[in-house]
Order: C-alpha cells, then sequence, then structure tokens
C-alpha cells in the first residue's frame, strides 16, 4: 500500500514488528525484498506453543498458593502444547481450535525458525529486546544473536530496564505493571531513529 502511495518514497520504507509481529519480520522481509530496513522489538525466535507454555509457567510461579483453576488452565495448555506438536497436515482441514487457533494456523508455522529466515535476507535488521521481558525472553534474543552472530547490515540491543512493552521498571516483571500507564522508553525510540535515519 505505501509502496504505491504518492507521497511515500519508496525507497524509505521501514516495518517494525513487536511480540508476535517481530517474530513475523523475517516473513514479511522474505516476501517483500524492496522494504529498507526491518525492525523487530521482543521477537519470538522459538516455537509459539513452547514460549506460551513458559509464560503460564512463569506466571504460576509467581502464585504461592497456584488455585485449581490455574492448575487447570497450565495443565490444558500443557495438552495443547502437545497437541500442536503431533498435528499433521490432514488436520489443517478440521475445525477443532488448539490454543486458540485452528490447526491450519500451527502447521503453518511448524518449522519457521525466523533468525534463520532473516540471515537469508538482504535487507538490514535492527532487533531490540528488553532484559525483564517474562513473554518473550533473552533466550529469544539470544537466539536471534547466534541466528545472526556475522551477518552485515544488523544491529542487535537489549535494555536492561525494560519489559515487553519496552516501558521501564525494577525487579520481576509482573502482568500487573501493564495496567500502569507509561510509554516507552525514549532510548529504544532514539535508538530506532538514529538507525532508520544513519547515512
Amino acid at each position: 500500500l505505501l509502496l504505491g502511495h504518492e507521497e511515500i518514497d519508496p525507497r524509505r520504507i521501514f516495518v517494525l514488528g513487536h511480540s508476535l509481529g517481530g517474530m513475523l519480520i523475517p516473513r514479511i522481509g522474505q516476501d517483500h525484498s524492496e522494504i529498507a530496513g526491518l525492525i523487530v522489538l521482543a521477537g519470538l525466535a522459538r516455537p509459539l506453543e513452547d514460549v506460551i507454555l513458559e509464560q503460564l509457567q512463569y506466571l504460576g510461579r509467581l502464585s504461592e498458593n497456584q488455585t485449581a483453576e490455574g492448575r487447570a488452565q497450565m495443565e490444558a495448555m500443557r495438552q495443547g502444547a502437545e497437541r500442536v506438536k503431533t498435528l499433521e497436515l490432514s488436520d489443517s482441514a478440521g475445525t477443532d481450535w488448539i490454543i486458540g487457533a485452528p490447526a491450519g494456523y500451527w502447521l503453518d508455522l511448524r518449522g519457521y525458525d525466523p533468525p534463520a529466515v532473516a540471515a537469508r535476507l538482504s535487507q538490514p535488521m535492527l532487533i531490540l529486546q528488553g532484559e525483564r521481558d517474562y513473554q518473550v525472553t533473552m533466550e529469544d534474543f539470544r537466539r536471534w544473536q547466534e541466528g545472526l552472530r556475522n551477518k552485515p547490515g544488523v544491529r542487535l540491543k537489549s535494555y536492561p530496564g525494560l519489559n515487553h512493552l519496552f516501558i521501564a521498571g525494577e525487579g520481576k516483571s509482573l502482568p500487573a505493571e501493564y495496567a500502569i500507564p507509561g510509554h516507552i522508553s525514549t532510548e529504544v525510540i532514539d535508538d530506532i531513529a538514529a538507525w532508520i535515519n544513519r547515512p
């Protein structure tokens, strides 16, 4: 759409994705080589079903007295993740939803390795990560680092005090902090702007 807009310079289009959007940035870059640059904020680098289960386990550990409902939800998620791993191509026609999505969604993501796809792209990339993020963790960031270690045109940076929303906080990141009004760190915004405007 932007490529066809007369007031947009088609040589200066950058695409930024956050979280699941960040995970899909390499696919977008693969399909659109004309994009000038790709930006990943807290992008998953591991199978989504594993990350969702890990998130629930993290939240379960925060609660001293996990409820029966919480334990049941954890077990349902574990079973859902196992089901995702065993899906067959023939399951894509089914109408059952697994962990909130149809089988076709999970089959489409199977085998997708964002850093590996990113390593084959020609566009420059900026990959940013909050170190207090419990949803997309430093394990994901390490995978981006490993997969793009020697690739020119890639910059990776993590921020010690930032959570999944790139908002500053202290201590363990908790879901409750998402309800507190805040702003994305100016350092992150400045880093993105400087990278886009680099010579």
